[in-house]
């Protein structure tokens, strides 16, 4: 990877004492001598207030550990416009251009690992992340409420739309039909892991799983993808 300017700028980096991605994205940055430097800031309310003063004060961007709300005035790029959702703003212009790293780090691996799986979604629904599942064959969820299970597949093309399971039976049946489950949980059952599955956890705490299933990848292989996102949105480039 190699930087597009040689002046150090400052990085701010907006959190709420997560950790795990600022320790890949701050060793990403260190490992290939990026003029990059990160500083650290407790996400808090009205944190938008940050944000004018990006430009004027030397600032890279921002990263936001979780991804927020669209800002007041924020141009957007088109992944952060199908997910209506921020993780990276990037002075560009006379204002402030959006990104959604995290979208585009799932489309990716999805693409890369998993092509054309049947999957099934665990866990709370993350209605920003559904479009990012294109890649896949067909998606199935797990939700609590039919209409809200519905509304998550209704932001996937029609031909990817699976099934709403609500009572268990009903996951247990899906269970048997997919290759992928999508957990968003920490605390996944156990029992629905066959050793046919592959299972890519999008929450950590779910590496229970990884002894049940024939491949896992934990949160920090989304991560991982998204420090490259998240640099690339930030002009770096790979080397080659």
């Amino acid at each position: 990877m190699r930087a597009l300017a040689s002046t150090p700028r400052p990085l701010l980096y907006l959190h709420r004492g997560g950790g795990g991605f600022f320790d890949l994205l701050l060793a990403q940055v260190t490992r290939a001598r990026l003029p990059l430097f990160l500083h650290p800031v407790a996400m808090e309310e009205g944190w938008e207030a940050f944000l004018p003063c990006l430009k004027g004060l030397g600032f890279a961007g921002a990263v936001l550990e979780e991804a927020a709300s669209v800002p007041e005035g924020v141009r957007l790029e088109a992944e952060a416009e199908k997910a209506r959702r921020v993780d990276l703003l990037v002075p560009a212009g006379g204002g402030l251009l959006g990104q959604y790293t995290e979208g585009v780090a799932l489309e990716r691996l999805l693409a890369q690992r998993f092509p054309g799986a049947r999957a099934l979604w665990l866990g709370p629904l993350r209605f920003e992340l559904a479009p990012f599942l294109r890649g896949l064959g067909e998606v199935h969820v797990a939700a609590p409420s039919y209409a809200e299970g519905d509304a998550f597949l209704a932001r996937l093309p029609a031909p990817l739309r699976g099934r709403v399971a609500l009572r268990p039976e009903e996951v247990r049946a899906l269970v048997l039909r997919v290759d992928l489950l999508l957990l968003n949980t920490p605390r996944p059952p156990l029992d629905l892991a066959q050793p046919y599955h592959a299972a890519l956890a999008l929450a950590p705490g779910a590496r229970a799983v990884a002894e049940r299933v024939q491949l896992f990848l934990g949160p920090e292989d989304l991560w991982s993808g998204r420090v490259w996102a998240v640099l690339e949105g930030l002009g770096h480039t790979p080397l080659g």
